[in-house]
């Protein structure tokens, strides 16, 4: 996640495993940012697994991309990432040709309700996961989730995940797609929601 702010210093993270394992990714730091922190990240992908290999990701309020770098990274087919903010887009589209991954990747530097209307966003789903991490005191998170669940941009087979302050209860649902886990981690929580077809047929296959 990015939160727009003119007076932004340069300091960086590392990816954690793949063959991209120990780049530095450029992040920016200023009031406002708020980058996923390592723990967050590295729960989100073990829980994730082997389900990460050949997805298509779209990592939307981007901020330093590091949430589609290390999916990358661990080998998902390709990436797409929305940020607002002109600065962190860029440097962003920066960071993937340094990585040699720009071929299977797209930065769309616009705010992410219009991007997710976006013909280029619009044209790689259905997407495996969706990641939404937007700043904790935007006030249309619950709006735009429920935008995204009902335009049909992730596959039913997929996850949406939604980064979110832990204190925050999370909707239950959003349209078909049902709340099935929140993982909390000091002030960070992730709620991922499957869709209704795959956790029913989930149900089935466990009767």
């Amino acid at each position: 996640m990015l939160w727009s702010h003119p007076h932004m210093l340069t300091s960086s993270i590392r990816i954690i495993t793949g063959h991209l394992k120990g780049r530095k990714i450029p992040t920016l730091q200023g009031q406002g940012i708020r980058p996923t922190s390592l723990r967050s990240r590295e729960a989100l992908f073990s829980i994730l697994g082997s389900s990460i290999a050949g997805a298509t990701v779209a990592d939307l309020f981007a901020g330093s991309g590091a949430i589609g770098l290390e999916a990358l990274s661990r080998g998902a087919a390709k990436a797409v990432f929305v940020e607002q903010h002109s600065e962190a887009g860029q440097t962003i589209e920066k960071t993937l040709r340094q990585f040699n991954v720009a071929t299977h990747s797209r930065v769309l530097i616009q705010d992410v309700a219009l991007a997710i209307k976006n013909p280029l966003l619009v044209g790689w789903r259905p997407f495996d996961v969706l990641y939404f991490d937007p700043p904790y005191r935007f006030e249309h998170s619950l709006e735009l989730l429920m935008q995204i669940a009902n335009a049909e941009l992730v596959a039913k087979t997929g996850h949406i995940i939604y980064e979110h302050f832990a204190k925050m209860t999370p909707p239950s649902s959003l349209g078909p797609w049902a709340l099935t886990r929140t993982a909390r981690y000091g002030e960070t929580a992730l709620s991922f929601y499957r869709h209704e077809s795959h956790n029913h047929l989930a149900s089935q296959t466990q009767a």
